[in-house]
């Protein structure tokens, strides 16, 4: 793209008001501290490859709670549980919004689930929703048979692969456990199995999330500097579109065959989360619906065990690498274990007095 002079003046004009508006009169706002921040980029220069490594080495030097500010945008960066039960529970409809971010238009359906929504009554009826309706203690206890029998397969598949003294890959073996429990939640089947209604859809479908998951993980610098949303420097929303589009597509098709009442599981024992949803009393329109169950498959079984073990707060990782990364730790090091016990007691002892 050739840059006329009228876009560069525009440019030099927009980041001079900017200049000086942010240096030569700044707002007088107490905010924690920080790290410097520079023009235009803010504090994005202290960011190195591993974002969450640059985090801690900050937080080491401004302490649990700091700001930074990324491009446009303000942030403020907690780093230990006291200051995270703060935001997450305490204050935390202050913290509920989101900003208008590029994930929220294509990743989450125009901003219509609980991930990325902003905080009102949609909001709230999401998160009623979840609480009273997807979530609960009864409907979770009503997949542990689903979860049990996947944990056999998986127990099944490592013998298998281990006869002779092999090696076992347990990475994918992991993301074929959780893959197929959230299945078993979402749909009622497993992911693998296919059928004659949908094909090979539900396999598709956390195909898509996957990539769609991977490409919300890269720093998006058109949320940060929103002058450069014209351009998409990077590609990342026309590879959003496209992910969001193939989703749409699977899930449509889905919710049409399920309001046929030609529900893919005859013989499941509990009522999947497709189910729950269209039988609401208050109705929500099929991206609503699309959300939820796409926030679902990236936090369900999470859910699950926090459920279990009384810790209520959402981790937004994935449980797979969770898994696996712990496992691995575990096994390779004796005081990682004994910290992860005392961890563990902390946090319950933590929130159990809140």
């Amino acid at each position: 793209m050739e840059f006329t002079s009228e876009f560069l003046l525009l440019f030099v004009g927009v980041s001079s008001l900017f200049f000086y508006f942010t240096w030569v009169v700044p707002k007088k706002i107490s905010r924690p501290p920080g790290p410097p921040n520079w023009p235009i980029i803010g504090s994005l220069f202290y960011l190195r490859k591993l974002p969450h490594r640059s985090l801690e080495e900050l937080a080491k030097k401004y302490g649990p709670i700091m700001y930074l500010r990324l491009g446009f945008l303000d942030h403020i960066v907690v780093s230990n549980a006291e200051m995270a039960m703060e935001v997450l529970k305490v204050h935390d409809a202050d913290f509920a919004s989101r900003p208008p971010i590029i994930a929220g238009k294509y990743a989450n359906f125009d901003w219509s689930n609980i991930g990325l929504a902003s905080y009102g009554d949609h909001f709230r009826l999401l998160r009623k929703i979840c609480a009273t309706q997807l979530f609960t203690q009864a409907r979770l206890n009503s997949f542990g048979p689903g979860r049990q029998e996947e944990m056999a397969y998986m127990v099944e598949n490592i013998v298998n692969h281990s006869h002779g003294g092999k090696l076992v890959e347990i990475r994918p073996i992991f993301h074929q456990l959780t893959s197929n429990i959230i299945c078993h939640m979402l749909f009622g089947t497993r992911r693998e199995k296919s059928n004659d209604l949908l094909g090979n859809d539900f396999d598709n479908f956390f195909q898509s999330n996957t990539k769609m998951l991977k490409i919300m993980n890269k720093l998006n610098i058109s949320d940060l500097i929103p002058i450069l949303k014209w351009f998409d420097l990077q590609g990342i929303e026309r590879s959003m579109k496209h992910e969001s589009n193939q989703i749409k597509k699977i899930l449509s098709k889905i919710l049409k065959e399920y309001r046929k009442g030609n529900k893919v599981l005859t013989n499941s024992t509990s009522t999947d989360f497709v189910e729950i949803l269209l039988s609401l009393d208050e109705r929500l329109d099929d991206k609503s619906i699309m959300g939820v169950l796409t926030v679902c498959e990236y936090h369900c079984i999470i859910l699950v065990l926090v459920r279990k073990y009384k810790l209520h707060f959402l981790c937004p990782l994935m449980l797979c690498p969770l898994f696996f990364f712990a496992l691995t730790q575990c096994l390779l090091f004796l005081d990682y274990r004994i910290s992860l016990q005392q961890e563990h007691k902390h946090l319950q002892t933590l929130w159990s007095g809140h």
